[in-house]
């Protein structure tokens, strides 16, 4: 292998391990915040990386995977009431995923729902993912939402 062919091949590395750390930042940009996590612009990104008290709309076509978080006086269709994760070990307990969701998002959406408009009547949903812990244990991650409308300007 000649001195050319190697820094080539290191360099084609090196591209190919940046844009893979770079990609979820590719895919989604950052979402504008300000100091309190609220969002300040409409942008689209990944319905797993919602942050509770996120207002959102899932993005038409993207099957759920993708959602347009906005700031809430703007139109949205759901909020982040909560998150939280369940091990496999929970979901057995609970009998099955749903079981164990709805119970963990219970007491969250109750909450939600005293805090809402007199005669709305939110619904209770949720976004499921699993992730494998570096030790190899399965984890599912749950978002608690409800469906919402725009809050009042101040």
């Amino acid at each position: 292998m000649t001195a050319f062919t190697r820094a080539t091949t290191a360099s084609v590395i090196t591209v190919a391990a940046l844009l893979v750390l770079a990609g979820c930042s590719l895919l989604y940009p950052e979402v504008p915040r300000d100091d309190n996590d609220q969002v300040l612009e409409p942008t689209v990104i990944g319905s797993t990386e919602l942050l509770v008290n996120d207002c959102f709309t899932f993005v038409e076509g993207s099957d759920l995977s993708e959602a347009e978080v906005t700031p809430c006086i703007q139109d949205h269709t759901q909020i982040v009431i909560g998150k939280g994760e369940l091990t496999k070990a929970e979901i057995g307990e609970a009998g099955s995923l749903q079981n164990a969701v709805s119970s963990a998002c219970s007491d969250t959406f109750s909450a939600f729902k005293e805090t809402v408009a007199a005669g709305a009547r939110p619904d209770q949903e949720f976004i499921i993912s699993e992730r494998t812990t570096d030790d190899g244990v399965l984890i599912t991650d749950y978002a608690c939402i409800a469906t919402d409308g725009p809050a009042p300007e101040a």
